[in-house]
């Protein structure tokens, strides 16, 4: 009866573990805002925040295949719309909560502007599935140096990746995010592309599914509290966006 009975109390503190924590799946390009964003929320929720960070593409996968998120961060509109038409995401609750500028990231001083690319190999997201990588494809495209660039492209699994290889000096340059270089003071804007050569990059926040916790942190993240984080880590305000 006593083992019975520990069993119970077990379930039950397991649960009420498991509805005092919200989990967010986020785009690895907002780890260090969105980490900073949870731990101020914590308090005002009386719950534990807990992140996942990863490639959008790869996170979207996971919540289709049924992992139990309570919200989703997309680095792109596209991984938004694809998994909110499979049903995956709460409409009610979808808002762009930050946006940012699409660069080449490089630790040499010489001005030649996105020929830098052309000098050797460099790095950037996977361009079929990755936002920050899709952006980058469609900035050489629309600037006609995409056939060129590629064969000196060095795809990574998510823009982070791609900035630690530039930062370890494997490469000479990468394309990454403006905000990512807040993080390594060594390396700066070589060359930022002009928002008309690809898709405005809009990051979206929605809560998953059913879940009702999500909503809550989901209305946070367009809080000024919340937006002047993101805009101290680099990135463009949610009404910048517009």
């Amino acid at each position: 009866m006593f083992r019975f009975l520990f069993f119970i109390f077990l379930v039950f503190a397991s649960q009420a573990s498991a509805s005092e924590r919200l989990l967010v799946f986020a785009a690895a390009s907002q780890k260090d805002a969105l980490e900073e964003i949870g731990s101020v929320y914590e308090q005002q929720c009386g719950c534990e925040v807990v992140f996942s960070f990863a490639a959008t593409s790869t996170l979207a996968r996971q919540i289709d295949a049924g992992a139990q998120a309570d919200v989703f961060v997309s680095a792109n509109e596209a991984w938004a719309d694809w998994l909110e038409i499979r049903g995956g995401i709460n409409q009610e609750t979808r808002t762009v909560v930050a946006g940012n500028r699409l660069v080449i990231a490089s630790a040499a001083r010489t001005k030649d502007s996105f020929n830098i690319l052309l000098r050797g190999r460099f790095a950037m997201a996977d361009p079929v599935s990755v936002p920050a990588g899709i952006y980058a494809r469609e900035a050489l495209e629309t600037m006609g140096i995409w056939t060129q660039a590629r064969s000196n492209a060095v795809y990574s699994e998510n823009v982070r990746v791609a900035l630690s290889s530039i930062k370890r000096g494997d490469l000479l340059s990468g394309i990454v995010y403006e905000s990512d270089l807040k993080l390594v003071p060594e390396l700066h804007a070589h060359f930022i592309f002009p928002d008309s050569t690809h898709t405005p990059i809009h990051y979206v926040a929605a809560s998953v599914g059913e879940s009702t916790k999500g909503a809550g942190f989901v209305a946070f993240l367009r809080s000024g509290t919340a937006q002047a984080v993101f805009e101290r880590f680099g990135f463009l305000s949610a009404s910048a966006t517009n």
